[in-house]
């Protein structure tokens, strides 16, 4: 099977090799406006090129352009009190959403910079994560420290009726499946625990939980579903610290790369290729893993990070690739065939 899923992706490629295909020709941009703090995600907007946002703990968010013209930091968003742990885009680009560690979830419009609404958490709690329901935009989905997953609508900033769940810990980690209908949520007590969400009206409906590490923390997720009829089934992406990253699938754990480092990072499944995951081992690097491989499953390795590199992006024609670090650093990386 293996095999056959490996076939499928040299096909896409291009009939070339995975290292070749993931080979980079070096760094397109370096963006340091978060220097000296931590910049825990950096995501591309949707269907775009050359839209990037990154966020701090310095307590900020960045909303950069690429293209055309010289690389510039288009907007600098402030307003929360403290670190900023996570952030969306919407499906149309033109709200994010921001968790915090001062406890409050803002939404902004990133072409004017301006906050639109200021949620409160109702326990006080800091707010760790967050995703946007796919199918429902007026929806977005809160994780606190509370152990709480909360829905919300942004229009309103009220709680949607019947849509929170408890975790065993602090949600740390949120994803949504393709369709919207499944929530899955990462904690630091090691679990991921999975909801049926309504994209109607919100309401979430406890599924199932797996204990994927005891003792450590889920600090990222990210599910697709796979583009080879070979491999039909979805599959989620989860780095569980201090040291995993694994994939699942409908019939347990598929594979696991180990050594990661103790670091929060966040890896990211290719947006193109069936099989290639951009992932960070908690050391300088950034590092590419065939995850059809249990075994030799490292692609490539970029180097040039000067602290951790905690979380990595590509656009959404894989023609760029973004990495931040612990020291606040945020690369963008060129493809050799871009």
């Amino acid at each position: 099977a293996g095999g056959a899923r490996g076939a499928a992706s040299r096909a896409m490629a291009g009939d070339t090799s995975l290292s070749e295909n993931y080979a980079f020709a070096g760094v397109f941009h370096v963006f340091d406006q978060h220097l000296d703090s931590a910049v825990r995600k950096v995501q591309f907007a949707h269907d775009e090129r050359h839209l990037l946002a990154c966020c701090s703990l310095d307590g900020s968010l960045s909303v950069c352009r690429l293209a055309p013209g010289p690389p510039a930091v288009l907007r600098r968003l402030r307003g929360h009190g403290a670190g900023v742990s996570d952030f969306a885009w919407s499906l149309s680009n033109d709200v994010l959403v921001s968790t915090s560690l001062d406890g409050t979830l803002r939404i902004w419009d990133p072409a004017e910079g301006r906050c639109i609404r200021r949620v409160q958490d109702p326990d006080g709690a800091e707010l760790l994560c967050c995703a946007f329901q796919p199918l429902n935009n007026n929806l977005t989905v809160v994780g606190s420290a509370r152990h709480m997953v909360r829905v919300l609508n942004i229009s309103t900033g009220k709680a949607a009726r019947g849509g929170s769940g408890r975790l065993p810990g602090r949600a740390l980690a949120l994803c949504f499946d393709a369709p919207g209908r499944v929530l899955w949520a990462g904690d630091d007590r090691g679990s991921v625990s999975s909801f049926l969400c309504d994209p109607g009206t919100g309401r979430l409906t406890k599924a199932s939980r797996v204990l994927v590490q005891a003792g450590g923390s889920i600090t990222s997720l990210s599910a697709r579903a796979w583009a080879s009829r070979e491999a039909p089934d979805p599959s989620l992406l989860v780095n569980a610290c201090p040291d995993r990253l694994l994939l699942f699938r409908s019939g347990g754990i598929w594979g696991h790369w180990g050594h990661l480092g103790p670091q929060p990072l966040r890896s990211c499944f290719c947006p193109l290729m069936s099989l290639p995951a951009g992932g960070v081992r908690g050391d300088a690097c950034v590092h590419f893993f065939d995850v059809g491989r249990a075994a030799r499953a490292t692609v490539n390795t970029l180097q040039g990070h000067g602290a951790a590199v905690l979380a990595v992006a590509f656009n959404c024609d894989e023609s760029l690739l973004a990495s931040a670090d612990a020291g606040g650093t945020v690369i963008v990386w060129r493809r050799q065939h871009a």
